[in-house]
């Protein structure tokens, strides 16, 4: 996947503001033990996302503690889709 620096520079949209704007925002995530995590912060460049795992609402597996990184593009995905 490309990442959301290159994709906005090409399409004109502001993904990663739109990011931005969402921090402290829950979104499903397949990646994470709970299926559940939270946005703390986006990188700088916008390419990486700072997460941490929240309880799921279908999970009974407990969050596992620390901050996550993950591609900007994933969590867009998990945001928005």
């Amino acid at each position: 996947m490309v990442n959301l620096s290159i994709q906005d520079s090409i399409d004109g949209h502001n993904k990663i503001q739109m990011l931005k704007e969402e921090i402290g925002n829950e979104f499903s995530d397949n990646y994470s033990s709970t299926n559940r995590s939270m946005l703390v912060d986006v990188s700088e460049c916008g390419n990486i996302c700072y997460t941490i795992e929240v309880v799921g609402e279908y999970s009974k597996n407990e969050p596992k503690l620390g901050i996550f990184q993950k591609p900007s593009w994933l969590v867009w995905n998990g945001l928005f889709y």
